[in-house]
């Protein structure tokens, strides 16, 4: 039964009532890979952090904040390490929209440019910022052939939306031959059940889900390999 609402009283949105939280290490699914993140070979894949996006999540309910917590930190440990980082920016409106409905536009009542980076996340000097204009970052982009001309043959996925382009690119990274690792709590969607789902498929099909905490490990010289990832 639906609650009543009384009147004057605001119509409260389902990501309002239901926010969900980030799954902890104890909720990941099984690793069926057996790899191991190595600095040396990894590249950090930071998917779609634009702010008309985020706007979207947080009506939802969506963990944001720490969201652009854990992808900061992780852009933090890999500059610190020496490996590359790569932003994938959608082509403007074409397509549909990665939640299904239309996402709002690029610009904001306060004349903010929707298609500016969260603060936190924003490219810095040295990275790479590539146009898709499919979910998956690797269709129709040069990120195959940026990351052979690095010598990368691992990317850890961060970003949005879980069930559309974390799912498709770390989908496609496998295909490259390459070893997708998508950090669970780095990444973010409309729901919970959109979350849950792009993690178990990718664990069950093509890559390796891991966490904030085993990959700034992984990417720290001073925590032995054993240890991370």
């Amino acid at each position: 039964m639906q609650p009543q609402l009384t009147e004057g009283q605001p119509e409260m949105t389902p990501g309002s009532i239901f926010p969900y939280v980030m799954p902890t290490p104890a909720m990941l699914p099984d690793d069926r890979t057996g790899w191991t993140l190595d600095p040396g070979r990894a590249a950090l894949l930071v998917l779609n952090l634009q702010r008309r996006f985020l706007r979207e999540l947080d009506q939802e309910g969506a963990p944001v904040d720490e969201l652009l917590a854990n992808v900061g930190r992780l852009v933090d440990a890999a500059h610190s390490a020496g490996v590359p980082v790569v932003h994938s920016v959608p082509a403007g409106e074409r397509g549909p929209a990665p939640t299904g409905r239309p996402s709002g536009p690029p610009t904001d009542r306060n004349g903010t440019d929707g298609e500016a980076f969260d603060e936190r996340v924003m490219p810095r000097t040295g990275d790479t910022v590539l146009t898709s204009r499919k979910y998956s970052a690797f269709a129709r982009t040069r990120l195959d052939s940026r990351l052979r001309d690095l010598r990368r043959d691992q990317v850890v996925v961060v970003g949005l939306f879980a069930r559309v382009g974390v799912l498709m690119t770390a989908a496609d990274a496998w295909v490259e031959d390459l070893e997708p690792f998508v950090v669970a709590d780095a990444i973010a969607d409309v729901s919970a059940g959109s979350h849950e789902f792009a993690l178990e498929w990718v664990a069950d099909t093509c890559g390796a889900v891991t966490s904030t905490d085993g990959v700034a490990a992984a990417f720290d010289p001073a925590v032995p390999a054993a240890k991370a990832v």
